[in-house]
C-alpha cells in the first residue's frame, strides 16, 4: 500500500500535541487547559503504579518534587513535550503547583457523575465516567463476596435497577467470563443511547477502508479511498523473557467484535494486567483472538508491551469500533462476521 503522508517526524509531532493520544486528520483535538475543576471536561489523571513521581522539570533527570500512590488522582494541565519516555513518545503533563509527570504515569480520566436510568429490559452498554468505582459483587443467594475496581472508560453490561435501604441507587452489571453479577453507583456510569454507537463513515464501500498496523512506528492508521483519516499510537505484542507474544505481520480481515470484555491473562507482563473487566471497545482481526482494543491500565503507548493485541487509548479504540465493519447492533454484545474491513500488519 502506498504511504503518502511525510512519515516519522509528522506523524510523532501530531500525535504528542493531542492530549488523547490519536488523532482524526481532519479534526486535530486541541487541549483545554484552561477547563474549570468543576467542568466534566475537566482532564485529572489517575495514577497506575506506586512507583511513579512528579518531577521538577519534563526530565527524569530534574529531580523527584512528589511520590504517588497507585490510583492517586491528579489535576492536569498543560501538555509539553519533555524528555523521551520510549522511542515514540515524548509527552508530558504539568501537575498544577506541583511540577511534571511523564504522560505514561496516568490515565486521563474525568469525574462526572451521571443522570439515574431506569433499566428494565437489559442489555444496556454503559461506561464508567468516574477515575475508578467500587463494584460490589454478590453470590447467587444474594450476599456480597467482595469488591472489585472497575476504572473510567471501561464498558459493561447493564442488566438492571437496585436500590438498597437508604435509597441509594445501583446497576447491575452482567460479567460475561464467569457470569457473576456485580453492583456499582448508578451515577458513575453513562448508558449509551442507540444513536451514539451509530457507524462512521458507514458510506465509504468497505473495499475503500483499510487499518495499517505499524509495529515499527507503533502507530495505527486508518485510510478510507486511500487517504488517511484517523492514526493513534499504539502499543502491539512484546517478545518477553522468551515468550513471543508479538503481533504477527500479514493481512487480515475484522471477524469478531465485542464492545466489552472480560480478558484473563495467564502470562502476566505487567502490573493489574491478569484479570480485565470491561475492555472496551474490541474489535478482533485474527482467530486466534488478537484485537484492537481500549486500555485503561497503562498509558504507554509507542512501545511494545501488549499480550499480542493492539492496545489503544480508549477514544482511538472506540473510533476504530465504530468504523471498521462489520456494523454491530447497539444491543448485541457480540457480532460475528467473514467479511470485515481489511487489516495490514507491517
Amino acid at each position: 500500500m502506498k504511504k503518502e503522508i511525510s512519515r516519522r517526524k509528522f506523524l510523532n509531532n501530531a500525535l504528542t500535541h493531542t492530549m488523547s493520544g490519536f488523532m482524526l486528520l481532519n479534526t486535530p483535538q486541541k487541549p483545554n487547559p484552561q477547563a474549570s475543576a468543576q467542568s466534566a471536561s475537566f482532564l485529572l489523571g489517575r495514577v497506575f503504579t506506586n512507583k511513579e513521581a512528579i518531577y521538577s522539570d519534563t526530565s527524569f533527570s530534574s529531580g523527584i518534587q512528589y511520590r504517588l500512590q497507585m490510583n492517586n488522582v491528579i489535576a492536569i494541565g498543560d501538555e509539553l513535550i519533555g524528555e523521551a519516555i520510549n522511542q515514540n513518545n515524548h509527552k508530558w503533563y504539568t501537575v498544577p503547583d506541583y511540577g511534571y509527570i511523564p504522560a505514561n504515569s496516568v490515565q486521563l480520566v474525568q469525574q462526572k457523575l451521571n443522570p439515574v436510568q431506569e433499566v428494565v429490559n437489559g442489555g444496556i452498554l454503559g461506561i464508567i465516567t468516574v477515575p475508578y468505582t467500587k463494584a460490589w459483587k454478590y453470590s447467587p443467594a444474594g450476599k456480597a463476596e467482595g469488591i472489585q475496581l472497575f476504572y473510567y472508560g471501561s464498558t459493561h453490561w447493564i442488566s438492571g435497577n437496585y436500590t438498597d435501604e437508604k435509597g441509594d441507587v445501583y446497576y447491575k452489571i452482567y460479567e460475561d467470563r464467569w457470569g457473576d453479577a456485580y453492583y456499582v453507583y448508578a451515577s458513575h456510569m453513562h448508558l449509551f443511547s442507540d444513536r451514539e454507537l451509530l457507524p462512521i463513515s458507514s458510506s465509504v464501500a468497505d473495499a475503500d477502508k483499510v487499518i495499517e498496523v505499524n509495529i515499527h512506528d507503533q502507530l495505527v492508521i486508518a485510510y478510507e479511498y486511500g487517504v488517511p483519516v484517523f492514526m493513534s499510537l499504539a502499543s502491539t505484542g512484546v517478545l518477553q523473557d522468551g515468550k513471543d507474544l508479538s503481533t504477527p505481520p500479514g493481512e487480515y480481515i475484522v471477524n469478531y467484535k465485542r464492545p466489552s470484555r472480560h480478558m484473563v491473562h495467564t502470562d502476566k507482563i505487567g502490573i493489574n494486567d491478569s484479570a480485565l473487566y470491561g475492555v472496551p471497545w474490541v474489535t478482533y482481526f485474527t482467530d486466534t483472538g488478537i484485537a484492537f482494543h481500549g486500555t485503561y491500565w497503562h498509558s504507554n503507548f509507542g512501545v511494545q508491551r501488549s499480550h499480542g493485541c493492539v492496545n489503544l487509548p480508549i477514544p482511538a479504540a472506540k473510533w476504530i469500533y465504530l468504523w471498521t465493519n462489520p456494523v454491530v447492533p447497539p444491543r448485541q454484545d457480540t457480532f460475528v462476521s467473514r467479511t470485515g474491513t481489511k487489516v495490514i500488519v507491517t
